[in-house]
C-alpha cells in the first residue's frame, strides 16, 4: 500500500522542486492557436513570475488567460523522471503595477541581488495555480505514489 502525502508536504515537495529549475514551458491559446514559449520564471512559493519583452504570449494571455506551465528536470532515466504542470490563470504587468513589483522582488530573490534595473517596456507575467500535477518517480523508492495532484480553490 503506498503511503499518502499531506497536502503541505506536497506543496513543499513543489515549492523545492520549483526552486531547483530554472527555466519553463508556458502555453498560451487564442482563436484556437495554442503556442508553447520556453522561458525563464522566477517561483515565489508556488506562484510562477515571467519577466517578458511581450509577444504572442502577451496577445494570447489578454484573451484567454488560462495558461499552462511545464517544469521538468533534464531525463536521465525513468527511476528519475521530476516535473509538475501548473494550469492556472495568468495576469500581466506593466512597471510599477503590483504585479510587476512582485514579480521583480521574485526575480532579485532568485538571482540573490539587492537591485533590478528592468526597462519599462517589460512585462511580468503572474501564473496563480489553480492545480498542480506533480511526478516524482524517486518517491516510489519511499513508499509513495509518483504521481500527485495539488488542487487550489
Amino acid at each position: 500500500m503506498e503511503k499518502s502525502l499531506s497536502k503541505k508536504e506536497l506543496e513543499d515537495l513543489i515549492i523545492d522542486f520549483m526552486g531547483t529549475q530554472g527555466m519553463c514551458v508556458l502555453s498560451t491559446c487564442s482563436d484556437n492557436m495554442p503556442r508553447a514559449s520556453a522561458v525563464e520564471f522566477f517561483p515565489h512559493g508556488t506562484t510562477v513570475y515571467i519577466l517578458t519583452e511581450g509577444g504572442k504570449k502577451i496577445e494570447n494571455i489578454v484573451k484567454n488567460p488560462s495558461v499552462s506551465v511545464a517544469i521538468h528536470t533534464q531525463f536521465t532515466g525513468w527511476e528519475t523522471i521530476k516535473g509538475i504542470q501548473i494550469t492556472g490563470t495568468a495576469e500581466i504587468g506593466g512597471c510599477g503595477s503590483s504585479i510587476f513589483n512582485e514579480g521583480i522582488e521574485a526575480y532579485i530573490d532568485r538571482r540573490g541581488i539587492e537591485h533590478a534595473n528592468v526597462p519599462d517596456f517589460m512585462k511580468v507575467l503572474k501564473v496563480t495555480p489553480k492545480r498542480i500535477e506533480y511526478l516524482d518517480t524517486t518517491l516510489k523508492k519511499k513508499g509513495y505514489g509518483v504521481r500527485h495532484v495539488l488542487e487550489y480553490e
